[in-house]
Order: C-alpha cells, then structure tokens, then sequence
C-alpha cells in the first residue's frame, strides 16, 4: 500500500521557485510578443514594399497598365464577378485579344516582378477574370471561389489583403488605381520573403539571447536582494527573540520572587508557590495543554495568594481557628489579587487561576459560587493541585496526609469540590511523580527551584 508524502517547502525555497516562475513566465511572454512583432514587421514591411512596386510599375510602364481594359464613366464600380451596370460602356477584350500580346508582356513582366522575388503572379479585371497570369492557360478563367473574398477586398476597399503561406511565401491581393481612384484590377502575387525570414530571424535570435541573459540577470538579482535582506530579517528576528526572550526571563523571575516573598509571610506555606506550580504543570501536561497555555497555567500558579498582600498578618498569621468575620477577610484575597493585576495584559490569560481558584464543582466555592464547566479550566486544574497540597503539607496544629490518603480524599470529592475530568488525569500520574515534587520542595531552596522548574517547562533560557 502507498503511501504519499508532502514536500514542504522552506520561505527562502518558496521564494526562490515563485521568482523562477514568475520571471520565466515574463521571459516567455517577452519572447513570444518580440517574435510576434518581429513576424508582423516583416509581413507589413514586405507588403508595403511590393505594394509601392507594383503601383510604381504600373505607373511608370504603360505596358503593365494596358494589361487591364479600358473602362469610361463608372465602369469598374461592380463587384468581382458581377457584370458592371453599364457593360455596355466597356471594351471588353476577348482571351484572343489577350493572348496577343502575352508573349511580349511575359519577359518584360518577370524582369520587373522577379526583382522583388515573386514567385506566381495573376492580373484580374474587376470582374474577377485573370487578364494576365505566370500560367499562360489561366487566361480568361474566373478567380476560384475559395479566393473570391480577397478579390472582392482588395477590388472594394482599394486595400492590400495578405497572408503567410508555408515555406516563406507571402501571398498578397494588391489593388491597382487609376487616376481618379477607381480600382482598374487587382494583382495576385505569391513572394518568397525566405531572405527576410532569414534576417529576421537572426534578429530574433539576439533579441531572444538579451532576453535570456536580462531575465537571468534578473532572477539573480532580486534573488540576491532576497538573500540579504532575509539574512537581515532572520538576525534581527533572533536580535528579538533574544530580547523578548530576556524581559521574560526577568518577567518571570520578578514573579518568582513576588511569590517566594508571600511564601515567606506565611510560614506554614513554605514553598507552597513551587508545589503547587510544579503540580499544576504535571496535571496540564497530562491534560494535553499546549506549551503557550502551561505557561499561563504556570504564572496563574505562581500568582494565585497574592492578594494575601492586603490581607492583615493578624488573620493572615493568627494559630487559631479563625471567626466568621475573619473568613469574610481571608476570603477577600481573591478579588484583592485580581483587580492587582487585571492591568498587566501579559497576565490576562492567567487571572483565571487567581480570581476562580477556590470555586467549586458543584458551586460550593467563592466569591462566585460557579459551578461545573462555569469554572475556567486553568482554574479548575489548579483547585486540586492546591488542595493536594493543602492535605500533604505539615500544619503546626495537624500532620500532612500521604499520597495514599490525599488520593482517597480526591477521588471522593470527585463531582463536588473536584472536576471529574481533571481528577481522572491526575489519577493517572504515577504516584512517584507526585512524590518527586514533595521531595525536591524539602531538600531545595524554594526559589532556587522555582528558576529551575520555569527553565525546564516553560522554556525561559538565556540567549
């Protein structure tokens, strides 16, 4: 079975082949627009040429004139093939008549005709009747009908009808004018312009040549542009992403420090921010978030108590169960973090984490009471990461739970504090993963760990 694979093609490949394209696509049009007007210059330029030869023939050698009859009046004025309306008026010559003289008029006419490379020649009355013709038997015949529509244009607009025959012929109809305008007959000439088609062509062999060479210099050119200035492009872009990749850095670490600061007035949460924010990740990772959104996942970790700062060290640090009127402030932490930093834009994906942490699945929670999929899933993911470690951190008045004990708890607050989905990926991490994390957090400095672990998942790294 077969299998098809796709090619993808880098921007500078891309480019390369667009401009190859485009500039053979232009080259191609030049060459075929030069050939046709080459072409056509030598089809006008040898028709005018005859044209003016035979009109000075005729003009000048009363003999090639006396091969069309004389007409009085309007004679002449009908169509070829149709009788004039005064033919009573004509001098109609029979074939006899023009028989006569065929034989004195023969040389004289090829002497002057064969200067100009014609090859066949008929002479026809404005009837459409070969008077004169290189085939001495054509003589009185009537123009074919397949050629009639040219007589009729050159004998009725007074016009040169032409066209290119195979092998080098030129075949033209060339009207021939009395003095006072009127078409007297019409001269069917076939001319070998081989000469012409020769000289044309090594014309165009050189045009085609500067063509070639002008569109080559071309593509080199812009694809030499290309090249320096994507080189310029991809250094500034790695200039920038050193940049960015910096004040992240810095960013992120400010953030570190903000949140060890809150770890350190709170005694009992002791490098909470790294667990929890290790924890959030892990559970993130086995839910398939992409990389961007760990990141907000990451910082709305590292974030989620620190409208603790508005809170008084008196509730914040009291030993005792604290009163109801106490709760009331604790539970303000949330709404104080989030208008802290509802102003960074940087950090809008990852309030959701700060403001909705402690809502629960079933709308238990606050300050919104929101329930089920209402519950941001940032949120969400983090809720149990925090209670975990809430359950198997030490208090001065409890002994944290293991693993074993924690993962009961969870899975039977499944549906009611806890969302189903996020507790069935946490269920598959393995239990030393989770231990992993507790063991760092107590044989490392907190914050120490806090820069390792944004290197490691989040890919903050100096440049």
């Amino acid at each position: 079975m077969g299998s098809s694979t796709s090619i993808a093609l880098s921007p500078y490949r891309r480019f390369t082949l667009t401009l190859g394209l485009s500039v053979g696509f232009i080259g191609v049009l030049l060459s075929a627009v030069t050939l046709w007007a080459c072409g056509t210059f030598v089809a006008r330029d040898t028709v005018e040429l005859t044209r003016a030869a035979v009109v000075k023939h005729f003009a000048k050698l009363p003999q090639l004139a006396s091969i069309f009859p004389e007409i009085s009046g309007e004679a002449g004025s009908g169509s070829p093939g149709e009788a004039p309306a005064n033919a009573e008026k004509m001098t109609r010559p029979t074939p006899a008549d023009l028989l006569q003289s065929y034989d004195r008029m023969l040389p004289m006419v090829r002497m002057h005709f064969d200067l100009y490379s014609i090859l066949d020649a008929n002479f026809y009355d404005t009837d459409g009747r070969i008077v004169f013709s290189y085939d001495k038997e054509a003589i009185g015949q009537v123009v074919d009908a397949s050629l009639l529509g040219s007589l009729e244009k050159a004998a009725t607009n007074a016009q040169v009808v032409y066209q290119r025959l195979g092998g080098h012929i030129l075949h033209l109809w060339l009207p021939v004018q009395r003095e006072d305008g009127q078409v007297a007959g019409v001269v069917e000439v076939k001319r070998d312009i081989s000469e012409q088609d020769r000289q044309i062509g090594w014309l165009e062999g050189v045009l085609m040549t500067i063509i070639v060479l002008g569109m080559l210099g071309l593509f080199l050119a812009l694809h030499h542009v290309f090249r320096n200035s994507a080189g310029t492009i991809d250094r500034q872009n790695r200039e920038l992403e050193a940049m960015v990749s910096r004040i992240e850095r810095t960013y992120d670490e400010s953030l570190q420090a903000l949140s060890s600061a809150l770890d350190s007035r709170d005694n009992e949460t002791h490098g909470h921010s790294f667990r929890v924010t290790s924890y959030a990740l892990r559970l993130g990772m086995e839910m398939n978030l992409p990389d961007k959104e760990l990141g907000y996942l990451a910082r709305g970790a590292l974030l989620h108590d620190v409208g603790k700062i508005g809170v008084p060290d008196a509730i914040l640090l009291k030993p005792a169960e604290l009163t109801e009127e106490e709760w009331v402030v604790m539970k303000s932490h949330v709404e104080i973090g989030y208008r802290m930093l509802k102003h960074i834009t940087l950090l809008s994906p990852s309030l959701d984490v700060v403001r909705y942490h402690h809502e629960r699945w079933d709308g238990g929670g606050y300050p919104y009471g929101l329930r089920g999929e209402e519950i941001p899933l940032f949120a969400r993911i983090f809720a149990l990461c925090d209670s975990y470690d809430a359950m198997t951190s030490d208090r001065p008045y409890r002994k944290g739970w293991g693993y074993t004990e924690a993962r009961a708890e969870i899975e039977r607050c499944t549906g009611t504090q806890f969302c189903p989905e996020v507790v069935q990926a946490f269920l598959r991490i393995p239990k030393e993963r989770w231990l992993e994390i507790e063991e760092a957090s107590r044989e490392g400095e907190p914050q120490e760990l806090l820069g390792r672990m944004l290197e490691e998942t989040m890919g903050v790294r100096e440049p």
